[in-house]
């Protein structure tokens, strides 16, 4: 049975969002190493991996940091941009799903 041309796209959509959803991942993995480490230094294959991480993450998560404040909890701040971000992501992924 062959999909219609919609279906295909949103398909494909879906698989564009689900690596996005992998690299948002990857990147709070990597921030909660770099702040346990925090002389932690990669190189290679692994500094390369990570500068395509953070250019394809940083637009988005940047411009929820501009849009929500961080929450203060006594000495402590807490942003919650990624965290919603993939929520959002996460939800934008449930909803096309064409499956």
């Amino acid at each position: 049975m062959l999909a219609s041309p919609t279906d295909t796209i949103l398909l494909v959509v879906y698989y564009v969002l689900f690596v996005f959803y992998l690299f948002i991942i990857g990147r709070l993995v990597v921030e909660v190493v770099r702040g346990f480490a925090r002389d932690w230094r990669p190189a290679g294959g692994t500094a390369v991996s990570l500068e395509l991480m953070y250019r394809v993450t940083d637009p988005p998560v940047k411009l929820l940091k501009k849009l929500i404040p961080a929450i203060r909890i006594g000495n402590i701040s807490l942003d919650l941009s990624m965290m919603i971000l993939l929520i959002v992501v996460y939800i934008v992924m449930r909803v096309i799903d064409p499956r």
